[in-house]
């Protein structure tokens, strides 16, 4: 049979001869317009007052976006929030955008050009999140649980606080969107660090899980102290396309994009399998190998202890910082030591490292693309693979059996339940 799998800005076709299960969501219809979609959610939002009415009287106002590596509609956003602000007011000169980087590397003029659109670029004033500049900074005393709260200093004094962002199932916080705007979103390093470390993180993946989930907990109560007046979020379907649109209350309207997310891409499985082959879902979800280890969380749910996963991802990026720390261990289990004795690095990005370890240790990962050494990945404890037939002759060879195959195309955006 044949098969394709999305890799970068296309696919890779491949032929194996074996019962092979594809995993993918029965896709929801798109919304027949997008900007109306946009526009008519705003214009009527979940749990709170209408934009123009928030903005009544306020002077200033900061839209926070999303950075380049995550395919939010940020240009349909920016316009239609603009207008009900402009209507409210605020003119552009005192609206301003805030790129969400994390610890991510800033956005350049293009990137922010694509995201945005040319008119947008030029129209209002963008700044990228740097989580390492104390200048851009301000501190906000700490949550009931500890975390210190340290946010991007254009959150803090604005007028008006609107985050927009996508909602996907998520390895660590559950699902993605709402409060993540804010943390990690536009965090500091040393909220950062904590927040991505033990014990607010959970050590195995937690994907579309909330309740209990300290990750998640402690993001909302930072983001109400700061005061997000605003939230605009969407939920796509496994081609791309918005399905739906939330805005309105941080947590309300969150959990109503939340809820729609779980029913659009939820799938059910019967038993754990031999050989996983992955992808993120192609670009810009693999856009990197610290991208692209997402697509291990949801294989690790359904892939047997011992078996394989093929991990398919382009990578044009490279892999990061967080390879150094894993190349400088002895095996995987050095990895997670480390990690759980020093916590999250910046500089290393050893949470990445460790969620990808956590696979390593349960699993062989084949390591599927054109741009990365392949002598770096085996540094790395991965096995480089030329080609999927490859890799699946070489994981196939460690069945005793005739292997149990799943396919999960767009593995960032599904939501497994194992019975």
């Amino acid at each position: 049979m044949t098969y394709k799998i999305p890799y970068g800005k296309g696919f890779l076709n491949f032929e194996i001869n074996n019962p092979v299960d594809e995993l993918t969501v029965k896709p929801l219809p798109p919304v027949p317009d997008e900007r109306e979609a946009v526009r008519n959610s705003i214009r009527n939002p979940i749990g709170t007052e209408r934009l123009i009415k928030l903005a009544s009287g306020k002077s200033s106002a900061v839209i926070v976006i999303n950075d380049i590596t995550r395919p939010a509609p940020s240009k349909l956003f920016v316009e239609e929030l603009a207008e009900e602000l402009n209507l409210a007011g605020i003119p552009d000169s005192s609206i301003k955008l805030l790129v969400a980087t994390g610890n991510h590397r800033p956005n350049t003029d293009d990137e922010l050009k694509q995201m945005v659109g040319k008119e947008s670029f030029e129209r209002f004033e963008i700044i990228n999140h740097s989580a390492n500049d104390p200048s851009e900074l301000v501190y906000l005393g700490v949550t009931e649980n500890g975390l210190d709260i340290e946010v991007n200093r254009h959150v803090v004094e604005a007028d008006l606080t609107i985050t927009t962002g996508i909602i996907t199932p998520h390895q660590t916080a559950g699902f993605s969107g709402g409060r993540k705007s804010i943390v990690p979103g536009v965090a500091g390093i040393k909220s950062l660090m904590q927040h991505h470390s033990f014990p607010i993180r959970s050590e195995e993946p937690v994907m579309g899980i909330m309740k209990n989930n300290r990750f998640h907990e402690e993001a909302v109560e930072a983001a109400r102290k700061v005061g997000v007046d605003f939230i605009v979020n969407v939920v796509k379907n496994n081609k791309g396309q918005i399905v739906s649109v939330v805005a309105g209350d941080l947590e309300k309207a969150h959990e109503e994009g939340v809820n729609i997310c779980r029913n659009s891409w939820e799938i059910e499985v019967n038993n754990l399998y031999d050989i996983t082959i992955v992808s993120p879902g192609g670009y810009p979800k693999d856009f990197d190998m610290h991208q692209s280890q997402k697509a291990l969380a949801t294989a690790e749910m359904i892939t047997r202890p011992g078996g394989s996963i093929i991990l398919v991802a382009e990578c044009p990026d490279g892999i990061g910082s967080f390879g150094n720390f894993m190349a400088e261990c002895r095996d995987p289990q050095e990895i997670i030591d480390r990690f759980k004795r020093s916590g999250f690095d910046s500089g290393n990005h050893s949470s990445k490292a460790y969620m990808y370890a956590r696979a390593l240790l349960k699993h062989n990962i084949y390591f599927i693309s054109e741009h990365l050494d392949p002598l770096e990945l085996k540094s790395m404890f991965f096995y480089p693979s030329r080609t999927i037939e490859e890799a699946f002759h070489n994981a196939k060879m460690k069945c005793a059996n005739m292997p149990t195959v799943a396919l999960v195309p767009y593995a960032i955006d599904c939501l497994v339940n194992v019975k």
